[in-house]
């Protein structure tokens, strides 16, 4: 068995393993599709660091292997962040003289990697065995990927790791020296201690932001917010910003497409109930191979499950079902008893090509031994035990005899042709040859339980794609639109696009260095994000782009923003400059009045005795740090002046404040929370700066 799949189910190990990396920066993921098409061999570079294509297939294969139920395209996505994750902090490392020796190398192997999590690599005591797993590693260049295809995966997956390892140590040490001395003080964790415990009784009333700005008419002009940027023009940074508007024309199937599709899987559906050959029609059909495998019902989708329930006789179908734009038809091709655990019991012989192999034997001589050892058994079964000797499983025979210990059918499905152990026709103590990518075993059944339904069947899926006079149709409509609308203006092209209810995205604002586009996501985002800031790209230009499902969009470059507060600022002042308004207005009409006067003009209920304190100050469901600070600054019985929330503007009372706890436990507890906080936020922080500052490129076809 590869031994990478046991890591593979348990995806929680490689999070763990990758969260190093992937905590300190937060990046947009949407990467591009055409990425193995570059300048140098290199997908792209990292303040001048290149990013070898090799680099990039080797951790793409990692991310395959460990996070397989994500698209191609996804997975693409994470391989690049992961790069840039693991490339900038440990770029600030080398630059201070920081460096990664032999033993560090060793050590993380031992204590960080994902093969410390493999118990074939570990000695009696769980300690990692690395004289193993060295041995492992001069395989996986040794052994020809034509015998052994899975040793071409692991290969990658171990170059990426020897290679990621370095930078991880060296981005660990810089961040472990910036924690050095990095502490809270006493005081802060008493003072936390009393945020925790300290709470304020309040009666409250809360007014919503819409109520307020209609009652009193509030409203914020665009003289209001150009006046107010004028005014504070030091608070924005210089940008350098482009303003988008795409109208997108997608190749959907059209209902002819669909109606020739359903003719296609009824001929299919009536071939499969008149028990037509289905492994054929399966194979040469369907999106997906011929499953041979058996399942038990505990294993199978709901949809399975259906068709047991309602057609549980072998040759029975169900379908076409229609899922979104896949048409599937199953039917159950086969059912059988099989035992749901099997203990089990091996003798091991391996020889130099196997993995984990220490011995010299070539296989021929492991072929002989084992063939000598099964003749043996199968004259005398009772002597197996004696015989364990022989094992090369070194592990399981000092820790338990030899034996493997339980193993469920629906965990490990290990059926082998010549012998599997599951099946019922196997009795107790019976005996079988195998071979493995661990060399040959004999197998001997040392208690069956849970006799169990395992059942076939077959898949056949179909996808409903637009045919060539559909996505011909889609192009001439593109045209036809452009045609239509060449001596309008933005606004009137938007508006006659909605008008047809065609797709579009009006003024997105983009920044060169972003990777996608809010709204999109396509494979297309960085490429027109790259068009838009060409050097020679002008306001009103436009481009048509298409990718690789025959979408088209017509992108409009509207506006190009150098050097002022761009308009996604502008307008989220608005919110900012209604509440001071609101403020205003509310402070001078109900200064000194009590609650129930403010609750009286606005006919709201007052809330009375909420209890608040600034380690929990969640009212309605949001965080509301304003009001705690208020709650325990007012006098007892007093009414606040107007306090700006979240989703409104609050007026409370203070009744009273207490403590819980006035005595301070697990004073090192609160102290350690309170650094590991710090820390992170620090990490966090820095990720801002350095993304900022570094220069990241990419080669693009």
């Amino acid at each position: 068995m590869n031994f990478l799949n046991k890591i593979r189910k348990n995806t929680w190990i490689i999070l763990s393993l990758i969260s190093f990396s992937l905590l300190f920066f937060i990046i947009d993921p949407n990467f591009i599709q055409k990425i193995f098409i570059s300048h140098y061999n290199s997908v792209g570079s990292i303040n001048g660091d290149n990013i070898s294509k090799k680099e990039y297939e080797n951790c793409l294969e990692f991310l395959r292997k460990f996070m397989g139920k994500k698209s191609e395209f996804n997975l693409k996505n994470d391989a690049w962040r992961l790069l840039i994750n693991e490339k900038l902090l440990s770029q600030q490392g080398y630059k201070l003289g920081i460096k990664n020796t032999g033993k560090d190398f060793w050590e993380f192997i031992e204590t960080n990697s994902i093969y410390n999590k493999i118990n074939d690599f570990k000695t009696i005591d769980g300690k990692m065995n690395i004289k193993k797993f060295k041995l492992y590693v001069q395989n996986l260049y040794k052994l020809p990927y034509g015998i052994f295809p899975q040793v071409k995966s692991e290969k990658k997956i171990w170059e990426y790791q020897k290679n990621s390892i370095k930078d991880k140590i060296v981005a660990k040490k810089y961040a472990e020296m910036l924690m050095y001395g990095l502490n809270v003080t006493d005081q802060e964790v008493k003072l936390n201690f009393k945020n925790k415990n300290n709470f304020s009784i309040i009666d409250y009333i809360l007014i919503p932001y819409p109520e307020i700005e209609k009652k009193y008419n509030i409203h914020i002009s665009k003289n209001d917010l150009y006046n107010y940027v004028d005014k504070h023009q030091s608070l924005y940074k210089k940008n350098n910003l482009r303003n988008i508007s795409i109208i997108i024309f997608r190749s959907i199937p059209s209902l002819e497409d669909e109606n020739n599709m359903r003719k296609i899987v009824n001929n299919f559906s009536y071939k499969l109930k008149h028990n037509y050959n289905h492994f054929d029609l399966i194979s040469k059909n369907s999106e997906i191979p011929f499953d041979y495998n058996f399942y038990t019902k505990d294993f199978i989708p709901p949809i399975f499950k259906f068709l047991l329930k309602k057609k549980n006789k072998i040759g029975n179908v169900i379908g076409p079902i229609k899922d979104r734009n896949n048409y599937i038809i199953i039917k159950l091709t086969g059912e059988k008893k099989i035992f749901d655990s099997v203990l089990v019991s091996h003798i091991l012989i391996s020889h130099k090509n196997s993995i984990y192999s220490l011995n010299k034997r070539n296989k021929k001589e492991a072929i002989n031994i084992i063939k000598n050892i099964f003749l043996k058994l199968k004259k005398n079964p009772n002597t197996f035990n004696l015989l364990l000797k022989k094992s090369d499983d070194f592990i399981n025979l000092g820790k338990s005899n030899g034996q493997l210990g339980w193993i469920k059918y629906d965990n490990q499905n290990i059926t082998k042709k010549n012998f599997n152990i599951f099946s019922i026709k196997n009795k107790i103590g019976s005996i079988g040859l195998i071979e493995t990518n661990f060399g040959y075993h004999i197998i001997r059944i040392d208690d069956q339980k849970n006799i169990k339904n395992a059942y076939q069947f077959g898949v056949l899926i179909k996808t409903l794609n637009p045919s060539k006079k559909t996505i011909d149709k889609v192009y001439k409509n593109v045209n036809l639109f452009l045609s239509k609308n060449k001596n309008y203006n933005l606004n009137q092209i938007i508006n006659n696009a909605r008008k047809e209810k065609i797709e579009s995205l009006f003024l997105e604002e983009i920044k060169e260095n972003q990777w996608n586009i809010n709204g999109l996501n396509t494979e297309l985002d960085k490429d027109i994000i790259n068009w838009s800031f060409q050097k020679d790209r002008k306001k009103g230009d436009t481009k048509i782009f298409f990718d690789s499902n025959n979408n088209y969009f017509i992108t409009y470059l509207y506006a190009i923003n150098k050097g002022k507060a761009s308009m996604k600022e502008i307008n989220q002042l608005v919110p900012n400059l209604i509440n001071k308004k609101i403020y205003k207005k509310l402070y001078k009409e109900y200064y000194n009045k009590n609650l129930e006067q403010i609750s009286h003009d606005f006919s709201k209920k007052i809330h009375k005795s909420y209890e608040i304190n600034f380690h929990n100050s969640t009212i309605n469901f949001v965080k509301e740090p304003k009001v705690s600070g208020a709650a325990f600054s007012l006098e007892k019985n007093i009414t606040s002046n107007p306090i700006l929330g979240t989703n409104g503007v609050f007026f409370i009372r203070s009744k009273k404040c207490f403590s819980k706890n006035k005595k301070l436990d697990d004073y090192l507890y609160n102290m350690e929370y309170l650094n590991n906080n710090l820390r992170k936020n620090l990490l966090e922080k820095l990720s801002d700066i350095l993304l900022e500052k570094s220069k990241i490129k990419f080669y693009l076809k």
